[in-house]
């Protein structure tokens, strides 16, 4: 009977060692799957955008009907809670 607790302890550090070892290979692989999912995508990325330019070279009528520079110009939006702060102390200024 002094035996079972004995073994039932060595069983449990087993069972904790082989929990661990399936935890760590499951992280590991779970790892690699999505970095090949990343690189995949990135790859086709490349791949589309290349065709992109390739296509978009050969074909010249589209690129005189498309404004290039109008994507990168920069507007300065104040936001509307400024606007209404701005409002309300000119206008407590002017009374």
């Amino acid at each position: 009977m002094a035996t079972f607790p004995a073994l039932n302890f060595e069983v449990q550090v087993i069972a904790a060692f082989v929990i661990f070892v399936f935890g760590y290979v499951a992280l590991f692989s779970s790892l690699m799957i999505f970095l090949f999912l990343a690189k995949g995508l990135y790859e086709s990325a490349k791949a589309v955008r290349a065709y992109a330019v390739r296509y978009g070279s050969t074909n010249t009528s589209n690129l005189f009907d498309i404004e290039i520079q109008a994507h990168r110009q920069k507007r300065f939006v104040i936001p509307s809670w400024k606007r209404r702060l701005a409002e309300a102390t000119s206008s407590s200024g002017k009374d």
